[in-house]
């Protein structure tokens, strides 16, 4: 039962005493005479009368009196009767109390404020509002609380500072108690700050983070809403305390004031950690917009920039109050209060929803996880930084009351309002010339539909921040702004990664695979309660225009979208003929005349504010110049502000300004260059980063990057506005160029006058100089102290340790970012450039390599290989350019020289594919874990190799270069694959002959599941979502879903026509299936039944022969069939055929296309313009329907042929087997990889275009050459006479090292000298262990059975091998001198199933051979069989020498462990009843089909490991699934029953093991699951594991990895293709 009881008391202080209000603002009795021990100071006195006067700052309620009446106490909702004085002191206090309540709210008061006082209107208690909450239909299932504080700063109580309150209100949390009321900590948190108490929430949740002590309460922290919190200081905290420590009886200054300046260290330090920790949390700031009276003028006590966070997750927006009275409200009308309390329900709503059941987004969709964190979200997007802070700097630049003409405009109301209407446009086009303040405008009309409650998303392009143009950080942003606002697209983008495993984080990311799986996937097929509207600012300056504009103008969403541009003058796209035409508003001077004008006059009052007169001629004068530009007029205003003396000056100013902004920027230029030259050098400097920079630099980042040449300023953001002729801004402590125009001026080109910058050396000096900064020892020294351990436990969130680091290197994330990029655009003929650069890869690549992965974003290594390339082929251009281009680069470079440059760029390619995950858990392994395994003549394996003593060595591979294949994984030898496809996360390999679909991981290259369609499957298709897969079977059409491999859909194929084409509908809901009777059907998915059949009509010699191929254009409004004999023909099937004819469109033969008649394979390309034909004579034509055009590329002789998704790559095969990969529009060739007489049956590209499959009978290799990473073509800048040199780049040429002769046994010697291996071509070598270099072949079985055991004696005496056929075969051998080696044969036997296991006797005389379902000893002497036992069927159990007894051995299985005598194979132990036999068995592991697949001894002898996995059938086949390991103390094997260790230590353990490796000393040895090569000792605590190296994932072959096998001198040797890698010292580290 709920109790309330009324409070309705006055201040237990009388009204007649002096208080301190909320955050310092002193208050004194009205009318009350000032003591004199006050302070005299006449802020303080500001402060004391504002916070007096309550009734200036009120609010417009919708209640008409504005002043509030006497009214009926409001009620509190408590479970104890409290009065007023009571509640209203220190502590926690409950306000409102309700069972099982959804969530706790705990209020937090500022500076000077109390527990209740802080939230009641004039400080009256009756008005305390957090009681309303409990009347709230929303949420009055929550309990409330508030918490006071001693921060009074007036008195002498002791000097407390942050902290200690925050550790107060963790204390207070942990300790509540009250009634029948439950703790706080077992449902979520949401706080309520104002002003310091936001710093205070924000110091708790740091340190309840690292105190398990109160850990449990900080992880049900849910959000945060702040009033005013200042977040970055406020200037006014050190008058307050310099006031304070000059009253003549006054207090002290408080450490918690002081916490409050905007230099504060503290309050620096909570931010820090506070950014870093805080991703899972909701966040809310509000901002005041009133002003506090101050001297003779008012001011903000927060700025807005410092009451905002700034963080990708957080929301904030202001309210119309006071920096007091923000956190008070009149009444429940209010509009503040109506926004706090709809924020609080918004999040109270979620937390109801989450805890209802999850509900399936459709058929086939994994479950809506509703409370998805932002942090999730802002990962998967890859946008970090707030887009508000950008509408921000914008908004700023609006004087109050400008600008509101285009809210009121009938067209804007009607593009808002007529979304809905499908005749009204979706699409709303600003055009205006440059600086009318187009963007001013977008930012006001975001801000009208937000006060509108529409629902609002929006991008601001610009060209000084190369990441935020491209069209892809457009969509990426809109979606992260949607993702915040919305819970349901949040959970449905957080499932598309949860089963995709994609991510969106690259700068490079393809535009097309963020369309379609976020937008037309997602966005454009939910249902949104309200239309959604989009801003794009500035879009002609998106680097994709063009495509952006068509996909945004052309979409069909199923709720309704606005799209609104700002532009200059560009053509506007025609729309399909359905949809109505873009409303379109031309910015004319009278637009915005006005506007101007209120700027000028206020700008002007504010100075000259007593004369009216010159006022006006100066406005008039200034208006009539402007031609309706903002920004002329904002900067002819500066230029005036320091000639106001006279009215003669201000005549001589006002005839000399410029008209047009090019005659202005002249003039600004001029006072620049007419200053002292160190101070113009100094401008020049800060005008070159800000012109050329990648994107806007910080204060702090500037002041660095202008070092060595300038030091030491005192304030430079008052220098830069100084010196720089007000061509910079500065906001939010962010420096750029004031506008575009600005920035093309300062860089022009073509014009008589040279340009005030010079690009190219503008970028060499930026090069240069974050080369130098990235060149020094130091970053190894900063980058030890922010490491961190990689966590076994979980999984190890990707938060950016960079950022630590940037704390007190501010230039370090720029440098490392960024210097390619300036490297690329710099003078290619810069001797100094290039020793820089030398220098710095040289000798502080690695610490670069390593602050990448701190940062977690490894792309930007991939960036900075292109733009090396682009640097390298400029190069070569200035090479060849010799007299034509300027004298400048007449500085040649030897080929040697670019030659490295280039190997360089390929080495960071590399090091992403086959360390990426890796480096980024363990980013310091760049110094000693990945030079080792680079190879030999690459640049990092040439310039790092590690030589100390017990350094990590690797040996064995024979090539100097980089391998380009991946991985090659076999579907079974006796099965042929048709078919690959190829998605984000995995790749698919199609067996039709068995109706079964093999998915492999596309990270590691193993296999995830195999799914069954039971019948033969001709065709499979993935959906653009890349999340379904449809198999045409020969009775059933069926649908997976590939993360679980799981049915979803199945339609019954009709008739009996072959499928010949199958396709998803772009947005999935469909599914269209083409027959060979040249029908077309397309199936709803939902329903399960036919919506359509396309039939093309033509004449009957057309169609009368079965087409040949069928294939669906991109957009699946197209087909295109082609019959043999004749050439293909293309229909429209979204045509209406009631309307029109359907008239095909025919390619055209003629006699040089004579092929076209015999076409062999269709292929689109992806923008559905185009047609690939691949015809019977090897010519590709190339068809351009829409031009008309048919190009034959008659050069390539391909057989199969393969698109990328992005269009740049076309992927060949010959007859050969060599495939080749061009490069379009001119298909040049630029890779080719050679191989011998192996048929290719599929092929394809990765989603990234960065890696390619093909399919050789059982087998699909998986290639990444360094040749498709290429140079950044749009850095690229031909100069005059270099744009006519032909530039093909020179096509990399590799032969297939995958065609060696393969590993498949290995075997090593006892001694750490030699090793053999087994091949498939039967052959038995030896090698040296050193280095791999061959010896000797010892023998050979037949060259058609592959070797698939070998084991080689402890004493080097006896070398053994098994092959496929069952052959045995044993040799003696005997070395005669170094390295020589005599052979004798021993055994020559064969077998009718394949060896399982070879066992040598202690002293060797004898061989245990055991097969499935038999085992034999031989004698080595006599060569003759002495015994054997048949088991009559296929056994589970592993043979072991006996450590103790050496006439016995040990036969162990999943469930029994049994000793057995050599000579005869008999029971040694005594016979026991079945339930006698000593179980193996631990608890929780189920022996249904287990195999003893590994068994060891430790060299200590004591212990016996063994490991047990599911049985699948196949000996060879070796999975993780279902691992379970056991220990056997060899101390119990004289027992009559010997036990296992039976521990969840072993447990947890196995589920760390990927592969078992083996044993060294007394630990156990394994590759774990991100593949690091570690050690267990045993017994030990799992805790213990230790990771020594990782594998490169080219060696994560699942079929070579279960062969690896590591020596009793801890060598670890893994086959790769024909040769063996071979790794020493690996375990020492």
């Amino acid at each position: 039962m709920l109790r309330k009881i009324g409070i309705h008391r006055k201040d237990p202080q009388s009204s007649e005493q002096g208080e301190s209000d909320d955050d310092g603002l002193v208050r004194r009795p009205q009318n009350a005479p000032r003591a004199t021990s006050e302070p005299s100071n006449a802020l303080l006195d500001k402060l004391s009368e504002h916070t007096g006067d309550h009734g200036s700052h009120q609010r417009k309620t919708s209640n008409a009196d504005s002043s509030y009446p006497g009214e009926e106490a409001t009620d509190l909702s408590v479970t104890s009767i409290l009065d007023a004085r009571t509640f209203d002191q220190l502590g926690l206090h409950l306000v409102h109390h309700v069972q099982a309540a959804v969530c706790d709210i705990v209020f937090v008061h500022g500076l000077g404020g109390s527990a209740m006082k802080t939230w009641s209107w004039k400080r009256d208690t009756a008005q305390f509002w957090p009681a309303w909450l409990g009347d709230d239909e929303q949420l009055h299932k929550t309990r409330v609380f508030t918490f006071g504080y001693n921060s009074n700063f007036k008195g002498s109580g002791t000097n407390l500072n942050i902290t200690d309150f925050a550790k107060d209100l963790l204390l207070h949390l942990l300790t509540f108690s009250q009634g029948d009321s439950e703790p706080i900590g077992g449902r979520p948190i949401i706080f309520v700050a104002h002003s310091m108490g936001g710093l205070v929430v924000k110091k708790a949740y740091i340190v309840g983070k690292h105190d398990p002590e109160f850990s449990t309460i900080i992880a049900h922290v849910y959000g945060m809403l702040f009033l005013a919190t200042p977040h970055r200081g406020s200037q006014y905290a050190k008058v307050l305390n310099n006031i304070l420590s000059t009253a003549p009886m006054g207090a002290p200054p408080k450490a918690y004031v002081a916490s409050l300046d905007a230099q504060s260290e503290a309050l620096q330090d909570i931010n820090e950690q506070f950014r870093i920790i805080c991703q899972d949390l909701f966040l809310v700031s509000f901002w005041e917009t009133s002003k506090i009276s101050f001297g003779l003028g008012k001011a903000h006590v927060v700025e807005k920039e410092s009451a905002t966070l700034g963080y990708p997750q957080e929301t904030s927006s202001g309210l119309n109050a006071d920096h007091h009275t923000i956190c008070k409200f009149q009444n429940r009308e209010d509009n503040n209060y109506v926004i706090v309390r709809n924020t609080m329900r918004l999040w109270v709503g979620r937390l109801k929803a989450r805890d209802k059941s999850t509900r399936p987004l459709n058929s086939h969709t994994a479950p809506i996880h509703i409370d998805t964190p932002i942090s999730h979200i802002t990962s998967i997007l890859g946008v970090r930084e707030a887009a508000e802070n950008e509408l921000n700097a914008h908004r700023s630049q609006a004087l109050e009351g400008t600008c509101q003409w285009i809210t009121l405009r009938s067209d804007l109301r009607a593009w808002i309002e007529g979304l809905s209407n499908p005749q009204s446009s979706n699409v709303f086009w600003l055009i205006g010339l440059p600086a009318t303040g187009k963007t001013v405008l977008s930012s006001v009309v975001i801000d009208h539909l937000q006060f509108l409650g529409k629902p609002c998303q929006y991008t601001f392009f610009s060209s000084g921040h190369q990441s935020q143009r491209t069209a892809g950080y457009c969509l990426r942003s809109i979606a992260t702004q949607l993702a915040v606002a919305n819970v349901e697209f949040r959970a449905r983008l957080s499932a598309l990664h949860e089963e995709t495993g994609v991510t969106f984080n690259s700068q490079n990311q393809v535009f097309k695979v963020i369309w379609e799986k976020i937008f037309e996937g997602i966005i454009l097929k939910m249902r949104f309660q309200q239309p959604l509207y989009w801003i794009l600012d500035g879009i002609d300056e998106a680097d994709q225009q063009s495509l952006l504009v068509t996909r945004l103008t052309r979409m069909q969403p199923t709720s309704p979208i606005g799209v609104f541009f700002a532009s200059r003058p560009v053509k506007i796209p025609t729309v399909p003929y359905q949809s109505a035409p873009p409303i379109t508003l031309f910015l004319a001077e009278n637009h915005t005349y006005e506007d101007i004008r209120t700027y000028a006059r206020r700008s002007v009052e504010s100075v000259l504010p007593d004369n009216e007169q010159t006022q006006s001629a100066v406005i008039e004068q200034v208006l009539a110049k402007a031609s309706g530009s903002f920004l002329w007029v904002r900067l002819a205003l500066e230029t005036l502000e320091h000639n106001w003396h006279t009215e003669d000056d201000i005549r001589r100013v006002l005839s000399e300004l410029p008209q047009g902004m090019e005659n202005l920027y002249i003039r600004m230029l001029a006072k620049v260059q007419n200053q002292s030259p160190r101070i113009r050098a100094m401008a020049e400097r800060i005008l070159t980063w800000m012109a050329c920079a990648w994107r806007p630099l910080s204060i702090s980042e500037l002041e660095v990057a202008l070092q060595p040449d300038f030091t030491g300023f005192i304030r430079l953001e008052e220098t830069i506005l100084d010196i720089c002729g007000h061509f910079i801004s500065v906001h939010s402590s962010r420096v750029s160029i004031i506008h575009t125009t600005a920035r093309d001026f300062l860089l022009k080109k073509g014009t008589e006058d040279s340009s005030f910058i010079n690009s190219k050396e503008a970028h060499t000096h930026i090069a240069e100089r974050c080369l130098r900064h990235l060149s020094s020892d130091e970053w190894r020294r900063v980058f030890k102290h922010i490491q961190r351990p990689f966590d076994l436990s979980k999984k190890d969130k990707r938060q950016n340790r960079l950022l630590l680091a940037e704390d007190s290197h501010p230039f370090l994330g720029y440098a490392t970012s960024y210097w390619a990029y300036h490297v690329s655009r710099a003078h290619v003929s810069s001797q100094t450039l290039v020793e820089t650069l030398q220098e710095f890869l040289n000798g502080y690549c690695l610490s670069w390599i390593e602050a990448i992965a701190l940062s977690q974003n490894l792309r930007y290594l991939i960036r900075s290989a292109q733009y090396l390339k682009t640097y390298v082929k400029r190069m070569s251009r200035n090479n060849l350019s010799g007299p034509f281009d300027s004298p400048v680069s007449l500085t040649f470079f030897p080929e040697q020289l670019m030659g490295v440059i280039k190997s360089w760029a390929n080495d960071f390619v590399r090091v992403v594919g086959k360390f990426g995950s890796n480096l980024v858990q363990c980013p310091s392994s760049i110094h000693t874990l990945i030079p080792p395994f680079c190879p030999r003549g690459s640049m990092i394996g040439e310039t790092f190799m590690i030589n100390r003593e017990r350094a990590l060595v690797v040996s064995g591979l024979p090539y100097d270069g980089w391998n380009d294949c991946l991985a090659s994984v076999s579907v079974g030898e006796d099965l042929t694959a048709s078919k690959v496809l190829a998605a984000e996360t995995c790749f698919l390999i199609l067996v039709g002959s068995e109706g079964s679909i093999f998915v492999w991981y596309a990270d590691t290259c193993e296999s995830a599941r195999v799914i069954q369609h039971q019948e033969y499957v001709n065709l499979m298709a993935l959906d653009d979502t890349q999340k379904m897969v449809a198999t045409a079977g020969t009775q059933t059409y069926r649908i997976w879903d590939i993360a679980t491999g799981h049915e979803t859909h199945r339609i019954q194929k009709a008739g009996h026509a072959l499928t010949i084409a199958i396709a998803f509908d772009i947005k999935v809901s469909t599914l269209q299936i083409g027959l060979d009777d040249c029908s077309v059907t397309t199936y709803n998915l939902d329903t399960m039944v036919p919506m359509s059949t396309f039939r093309p009509r033509n004449p009957q010699s057309l169609l009368q022969n079965c087409p040949k191929t069928m294939v669906f254009s991109p957009d699946r409004r197209k087909v295109a069939m082609a019959w043999r004999g004749k050439p293909p023909v293309v229909w429209d099937m979204s045509a209406d055929p009631a309307q029109q004819p359907q008239r095909p469109q025919h390619s055209r033969t003629t006699k040089s296309m004579g092929a076209l008649s015999n076409p062999e394979t269709l292929q689109w390309l992806p923008d559905g313009d185009s047609l690939l034909i691949l015809c019977q004579n090897t010519a590709v034509i190339e068809w351009r329907l829409y031009d008309e055009e048919q190009i034959e590329h008659s050069h390539m002789q391909p057989r199969e042929m393969a698109v990328s998704q992005d269009q740049n790559f076309l992927l060949t095969s010959d007859h050969a087997g060599t495939m080749s990969v061009w490069m379009f529009p001119r298909l040049s060739l630029i890779y080719r990889l050679a191989n011998e007489n192996e048929f290719i049956r599929s092929l394809t590209f990765s989603p990234d275009g960065q890696r390619f499959y093909d399919i050789r009978g059982s087998v699909c290799n998986v290639w990444e050459p360094d040749a498709l990473i290429r140079a950044d073509e749009e850095t690229l800048e031909d100069q005059s006479s270099v744009g006519d040199l032909s530039m093909a780049t020179e096509p990399v040429m590799r032969s297939d090292e995958s065609s060696q002769c393969q590993v498949t046994a290995l075997a090593s010697d006892s001694t750490d000298r030699y090793f053999s291996v087994g091949r498939e071509d039967g052959t038995v070598v030896i090698q040296e262990a050193l280095n791999g270099e061959r010896i000797r072949k010892v023998y050979s079985h037949s060259s058609s059975s592959a070797v698939i055991i070998l084991s080689w004696s402890a004493s080097g005496r006896y070398m053994v091998s098994g092959d496929e056929s069952g052959r045995i075969i044993t040799k003696r051998l005997e070395v005669k001198e170094e390295a020589k080696w005599a052979v004798f044969a021993v055994l020559d036997i064969s077998f009718s199933e394949s060896v399982q296991q070879f066992l040598f006797s202690h002293d060797e005389k004898l061989l245990l051979i055991s097969t499935a379902t038999s085992d034999h000893v031989w004698s080595m002497r006599t060569k003759k069989e002495i015994c054997s036992r048949r088991c009559g069927s296929r056994q589970s159990r592993r043979w072991i020498a006996h450590p103790l007894k050496p006439s016995l051995l040990i036969w162990l299985d999943p469930k029994e462990v049994h000793t057995y005598t050599w000579s005869k194979l008999e029971h040694s132990d005594p016979p026991q009843n079945p339930a006698d036999i000593p179980q193996v068995l631990t608890p929780g592991h189920h022996s249904t089909n287990k195999v003893v697949q590994w068994i060891a001894l430790t060299e200590n002898k004591e212990n016996i490991v063994f490991e047990t996995l599911p049985s699948t059938g196949h000996i060879s086949t070796r999975s993780s699934s279902g691992l379970h390991l056991e220990l056997l103390s060899t101390s119990d094997l004289g027992r009559r029953h010997p036990h296992t260790l039976a521990s969840n230590c072993m447990a947890d353990l196995a589920g760390r093991v990927k592969r078992l490796i083996g044993t060294y000393q007394d630990t156990i040895v394994f590759l774990d699951y991100d593949f690091w090569i570690c050690t267990w000792r045993i017994e030990s605590v799992v805790l213990d594991v230790k990771r020594h190296f990782f594998l490169p994932r080219d060696w994560l072959n699942s079929e070579t990895l279960q062969m690896a096998i590591l020596n009793g001198q801890g060598t670890f040797f893994c086959p790769k293709y024909g040769d063996v890698a071979i790794v020493r010292n690996g375990l020492r580290l």
